[in-house]
């Protein structure tokens, strides 16, 4: 039985916080929703609760032969979706949770579609669902909701994408067959053509690149706003508990027919359980051997339902990693890169011990999905995997099983179930710990501090810190006092963030494991656990190039950090032409030199203005970036379209420090001038290969 059904059971049975975690599943992606939808947190809160208290009102009309999310998003998104077609355009300036720019720049590009492309969009991403399970959501055409995702990531890649056509031969394919060939919606002919020519084609396989960043930047971006655990409360009490209903008594004529066909089940199974004797001995060989590979036959741990299967094909363990080998196929066809199924759902993995006793565990991303790709060969080099790891790896029992209960594989809704008993007390302990207790300082202003490397059979664990230096963090609290102490938002993000890339001794970047914690939250200021698989990929390409022969030793490589200040500037600007106009403005470390501002006729009654601020630095190594935003005489946040907008790093002289079209449309008065504003700059260093390289292991 679905664990949420027991969960409506125990609720129409009197238990409403049994709902407490039915709320918990499914608000955040609710709430990714009717955030850019509403424009507001307050607003996008009260409507994820007002849907939730409408769902459980309902409870008692779920039957157990749906899937409990569909019958969910059927209640919850039809109320949605009847307040949001009110909403008009929202501003992201007003809701963003993440100050990044470009974060910002995605979720502009998002609240830049129209209201019911938008709100099918979201949907799309944040519930993870196919258009056909969309359109009876939304009681809708599914050629039509196919048709404006189209459209709607037609128009956000337009945003966020360039191609310069400078760049490529006439043997170069075009931005749309690229664009094709990454959706996988080109011919196989075509697919084969485009391979062949992406092996010699830098430029191409750019913007290939690029395409894969912003999926990555989208997924990032709609998944990133959460809802805190009081909210759960909130909406718990605010809902009337059930009234149990009390079963008839039975009569004995209904009691003697039950204990019938109770009879007639154990006389069947006298029948048919000998006949899993040889399963029984497979398993028993396993557990008094602890090992998979001389009793794990085809077929042995597999699950099949509408004509999609699930197989566990092995398991490999040591005290830091339990790596999964999955398949998956679709009558008898191996699904090759195969990502689509409910595998951070609650209970779709588990670890339970021989008395029931569950005990928590954090799953990976599959190694085929995100960035990386599996590598081409035969079937065997194919099998998909991901990482499983214990929170408390010292309290596991000798015992145990790893359930797998996956409710959906590649959009449709089944029931996957497979056990694999495990003996814990087989696996060697031949764990490598190095204590590395290396400190970076980085501009006078950050420090890396690398703590432990843990060496395993199967994979690598580092742990490090990354944090600003006292002086530093001590000038970003003097900014912030000086304007918006107190901001939430801001205080978070005065931390810093580095992408550290483990290396082995042939120079192969390793593939780092991303566990389900890690995507949707990171506490800034902790120290930093990060896994590595034995896996390694091109990093320009974030292609998997296979398995390496042996684990380590390593070097951490430093590739960039970055970090958010913030940065307040206000600069009142006319709206007259202007060439190179003196302003001789200091602004952290910078002086602005001049301004151009040049207007622009677009068409009838549509008029744009060209700004550009020069300016000159005087001190600091990092390129940065600043968070603009340009307001009107009325306060009106303006159309903003970057065509320049950092400061590189180690830059001589003059330099581009603004440059962008401001466009006032729908704004009836003539304005005079316009107000340049932001709020916090991003700074960011990067390091070439080997730049900042620092060996993991215990040098002779």
């Amino acid at each position: 039985m679905i664990e949420e059904t027991v969960k409506v059971k125990s609720i129409l049975d009197g238990n409403k916080d049994a709902y407490d975690s039915i709320i918990e599943r499914y608000k955040n992606r609710l709430y990714a929703v009717t955030l850019r939808m509403a424009g507001s947190e307050d607003k996008a809160e009260r409507l994820v609760e007002k849907s939730f208290i409408t769902a459980y009102e309902k409870l008692a009309l779920y039957e157990e032969k749906d899937f409990f999310s569909d019958w969910l998003y059927r209640q919850t998104l039809t109320l949605i979706k009847a307040e949001v077609a009110s909403y008009g355009k929202t501003n992201p300036e007003h809701y963003i949770q993440f100050y990044n720019p470009r974060f910002l720049e995605i979720e502009e590009a998002i609240a830049n579609l129209e209201s019911k492309n938008r709100f099918e969009f979201l949907l799309h991403h944040a519930l993870a669902e196919t258009p056909e399970k969309l359109a009876v959501f939304l009681d809708e055409q599914v050629e039509d909701i196919k048709w404006r995702y189209q459209q709607s990531l037609k128009a956000i890649r337009e945003r966020l994408l360039e191609f310069d056509p400078e760049t490529s031969s006439e043997e170069c394919f075009s931005f749309d067959e690229l664009i094709q060939y990454f959706d996988e919606v080109l011919m196989e002919g075509g697919k084969e053509k485009v391979e062949d020519h992406l092996e010699f084609c830098p430029s191409c396989r750019e913007i290939l690149t690029s395409l894969k960043a912003e999926k990555k930047g989208l997924e990032d971006v709609i998944h990133t706003p959460k809802l805190d655990d009081a909210f759960n409360r909130r909406v718990l009490n605010k809902l009337t508990p059930y009234v149990k209903k009390v079963p008839k008594h039975r009569t004995w004529k209904y009691q003697l027919g039950v204990i019938g066909i109770m009879a007639a089940v154990f006389m069947i199974g006298a029948v048919v359980v000998p006949n899993l004797k040889p399963l029984a001995n497979k398993v028993a060989a396993y557990i008094e051997y602890g090992t998979i590979y001389n009793v794990w036959t085809e077929g042995t741990y597999k699950a099949t339902d509408e004509d999609l299967s699930f197989e566990v094909k092995s398991v490999d363990i040591d005290p830091l990693h339990m790596v999964v080998y999955y398949e998956a196929r679709r009558k008898d066809k191996l699904i090759r890169n195969f990502v689509d199924f409910d595998i951070f759902e609650p209970n779709a993995v588990q670890l339970v011990d021989e008395n029931g006793k569950k005990y928590p565990i954090e799953v990976t991303q599959p190694m085929g999905s995100m960035f990386y790709t599996p590598p081409q060969g035969n079937e065997a080099d194919n099998h998909q995997s991901f990482v499983i790891r214990a929170i408390e790896e010292e309290k596991l029992p000798d015992k145990f099983k790893l359930k797998f209960k996956l409710r959906r594989m590649q959009g449709i809704t089944g029931n996957w179930e497979v056990e694999v008993p495990i003996r814990y007390d087989k696996v060697e302990n031949n764990l490598k710990v190095v204590e590395l207790n290396e400190v970076k300082e980085i501009d006078g202003k950050i420090e890396i501090e690398f703590l432990t490397m843990i060496y395993g059979k199967h994979g690598s664990r580092l742990t490090y810190n990354v944090r600003l230096k006292e002086g530093e963090k001590k000038r970003l609290e003097n900014l912030l006092k000086e304007t918006r102490e107190g901001d939430p938002v801001l205080e978070r993000y005065q931390y810093a963030y580095a992408d550290i890339q483990l290396m082995n001794q042939e120079g192969q970047y390793m593939v780092p494991l991303y566990y389900h914690s890690q995507l949707m939250e990171w506490t800034p200021g902790e120290r930093i656990t990060q896994d590595y698989s034995l896996y390694h990929f091109d990093y320009e390409n974030y292609q998997n190039l296979g398995k390496t022969e042996s684990n380590g030793p390593y070097f951490a490589d430093v590739r960039n950090i970055h970090y958010n200040e913030p940065s307040f500037v206000s600069l009142s600007l006319p709206l007259e032409e202007a060439e190179n106009k003196p302003l001789n403005i200091e602004l952290e470390g910078l002086t602005l030199k001049d301004l151009t501002v040049r207007p622009k006729e677009n068409g009838e009654d549509d008029r744009s203005y060209q700004i550009l601020i020069n300016a000159v630095r005087n001190k600091g190594e990092s390129e940065k970036q600043y968070h603009w935003n340009v307001v009107g005489e009325n306060g009106e946040y303006l159309e903003l379209h970057y065509m320049g907008n950092h400061i590189p790093p180690d830059i001589q002289g003059e330099f581009e420090l603004f440059n962008a079209e401001i466009f006032p449309r729908d704004i009836q008065k003539e304005m005079d001038k316009v107000t340049l504003q932001a709020e916090g700059a991003y700074n960011f260093y990067m390091f070439d290969e080997g730049e900042l390289r620092i060996p993991l292991f215990e040098e002779e």
